[in-house]
């Protein structure tokens, strides 16, 4: 074999295939056959032109691309049969013309391209394995991540229509009955019955009513949410938490922290929302603390509590609201945080980059 006739390694095949990504991009909507005419013209035409400029100056090298054509476009055994046929046109260009003494020298070397053609085949099909495995993981990825937007769509919506119906039909329902219960009551009153008292706690007891169907609108969907009313929300979460459970939950913001898309805010309150209810089902904690904190341009959410520092497993029913809090993070551009200190606690934290990308959904 001449200098120029070494035998590449198997990294020049993914070289290979990045240099001829682009033609292969142009046949990659033609029909098979159209693309072994093409393999096969460029067969004929390297054997010309290798058998014009003789042994000194041999296209050896050029055959691997209608090998790698073959395969990438046709498949392995076409791959094969190019091989056998370069093989062939290789020999039929450089006998007579090649410095080799005997014709065992050249049989050899003939045999040695063979044997570097089929290595060709071997590599480049295993490089477009690999690149098929990788592109149906991408494609497995991608329909994961639409279901998993889909789901959070579908659940946004329901929570909104549920806070809808709270805020628009129940609650002004029960302040109606309220009012009906407080004529009542007045009537009972001034005929000085003694149900007058029993009249006025069932208007107390609505009036109740109306005021946690209210807090429970606002939990599920919060009017106003961007600029300011992220933290406005954040802080009514807090204080209606500790108002139903008798643990002291705080709210506390730093930087004066804005929010200009909505849907952005309500990401951020759906995870500290997530992240609260976690904290007072798990932790144990005797304090919870909220806070939003802007530094220049980041910011950042965090719930800690002084718990026991348990974080729910991915098998337990938390493990929805993990997931769900990572992929809200995800769609914000910024990443979820979760440092849990055995007997010191648990910090969830959520931080959103400079430039956040547009949240994924698009709740109605």
């Amino acid at each position: 074999m001449g200098a120029n006739d070494k035998i590449p390694g198997f990294s020049f095949t993914g070289l290979l295939v990045q240099v001829a990504e682009l033609p292969l991009a142009a046949l990659r909507g033609r029909p098979q056959w159209f693309s072994l005419l093409v393999a096969l013209v460029m067969v004929g035409v390297i054997g010309w032109i290798d058998r014009v400029t003789g042994w000194e100056w041999s296209l050896f090298l050029f055959y691997a691309f209608p090998i790698v054509l073959g395969v990438w476009r046709i498949g392995k055994r076409a791959g094969i049969a190019f091989a056998c046929l370069c093989t062939v046109v290789w020999w039929a260009a450089n006998v007579g013309i090649n410095p080799y003494e005997t014709g065992a020298g050249f049989a050899v070397a003939v045999i040695s391209r063979f044997f570097y053609f089929g290595v060709l085949v071997v590599a480049a099909a295993a490089v477009k394995e690999q690149q098929e495995s990788d592109r149906a993981r991408i494609e497995s990825l991608k329909r994961e991540r639409e279901l998993e937007r889909r789901i959070l769509v579908a659940g946004e919506r329901e929570q909104q229509r549920i806070g809808r119906d709270l805020h628009d039909s129940i609650g002004p329902h029960l302040a109606a009955v309220g009012y009906a219960a407080a004529f009542l009551a007045n009537d009972l009153r001034q005929r000085h019955q003694p149900e007058a008292v029993k009249a006025e706690r069932i208007r107390e007891m609505i009036s109740d009513a109306v005021s946690l169907t209210r807090d429970l609108a606002r939990g599920i969907f919060p009017v106003q949410i961007e600029g300011n009313g992220l933290a406005i929300a954040l802080e009514e979460l807090a204080r209606n938490a500790s108002g139903l459970t008798g643990l002291p939950v705080d709210f506390c913001e730093t930087g004066n922290p804005q929010v200009a898309d909505p849907e952005m805010g309500m990401h951020l309150y759906r995870i500290a929302q997530e992240a609260l209810a976690n904290a007072l089902k798990h932790s144990g904690a005797r304090k919870i603390t909220m806070a939003l904190h802007q530094h220049e341009d980041l910011l950042r959410l965090a719930v800690t509590d002084d718990g026991c520092g348990k974080v729910p497993a991915s098998n337990d029913t938390p493990g929805m609201g993990l997931s769900s809090m990572r992929y809200r993070a995800r769609a914000l551009g910024g990443v979820l945080m979760i440092e849990s200190h055995p007997g010191r606690g648990t910090v969830v934290s959520c931080e959103i980059p400079p430039h956040p990308t547009r949240p994924a959904t698009h709740p109605s």
